[in-house]
């Protein structure tokens, strides 16, 4: 069963922003050579929680599929590109992931798999990543905020981070809702954001688009915003249950 795993790393002194800005190429060559992984997205984020036009250089993530839980652990436990950013970071978060429904491309392939039998539980997590044609880049981040501004204040929503490849081109918000049923209310039936999907699909704003959504397995590190899903997700059993 293959298992997603999103790591968040936190600089809060200039020393460890500049070295997590420099790893963005620098540490890519040894994400790729660790065992198991089948694909790797090392992403920078957007100020606040949500998207945003200024860049937050204190923020990074790194986003892993793995052919296995024993793959995803053993780098976790292990692996140099973890190891260094841990060592740099002030504070971490891991989240293990597992694909209830994908949808869509990334990098011109589909990097998460769903397993037989996986139904959603529990609090679900939403990737949605984009590509954005140059020609569309202005009609989004005009309609952006508004959408941003009105996610962070849905009560289903429990977290929230923008992150992305490329700044203002390439993003991915990264949420987590209540349950299944909230995050496909707010995602239809809100009006900015409503409206702002539709607008997309019809104009054709995204050159590439993925969306998925994924079980919370478990939460290791600690990270604000996710105190409670350490408490619910961490136990044993939920990664025996992977």
């Amino acid at each position: 069963m293959q298992i997603v795993t999103l790591s968040l790393f936190n600089f809060a002194h200039l020393r460890g922003k500049l070295w997590a800005f420099s790893q963005m190429g620098l540490m890519r060559p040894a994400v790729l050579r660790m065992e198991g992984l089948t694909f790797a997205k090392m992403l920078g984020s957007g100020d606040g929680a949500g998207f945003s036009l200024k860049p937050d250089f204190s923020t990074y993530g790194l986003l892993c599929a793995w052919d296995g839980i024993d793959s995803a652990r053993a780098a976790q436990e292990s692996a140099a590109p973890f190891a260094r950013y841990r060592g740099h970071a002030t504070r971490w978060a891991t989240l293990y992931l597992a694909a209830t429904r994908t949808r869509g491309q990334w990098s011109g392939c589909e990097p998460f798999e769903v397993a037989p039998a996986t139904s959603p539980q529990g609090a679900i997590v939403a990737i949605t990543r984009a590509r954005l044609k140059w020609s569309k880049l202005i009609p989004f981040w005009s309609m952006a905020p508004g959408v941003s501004e009105r996610v962070e204040a849905e009560p289903h929503q429990r977290f929230m981070k923008g992150l992305g490849e490329v700044p203002y081109k390439q993003m991915m918000t990264f949420s987590i809702w209540d349950d299944e049923q909230a995050m496909r209310d707010f995602s239809l039936n809100s009006p900015s954001h409503g409206t702002a999907v539709r607008r997309a699909w019809q104009e054709g704003w995204f050159a590439e688009y993925l969306f998925a959504r994924f079980n919370l397995l478990a939460v290791e590190g600690e990270w604000p915003g996710l105190e409670h899903f350490e408490q619910d997700t961490a136990e044993p059993q939920s990664m025996r249950a992977a």
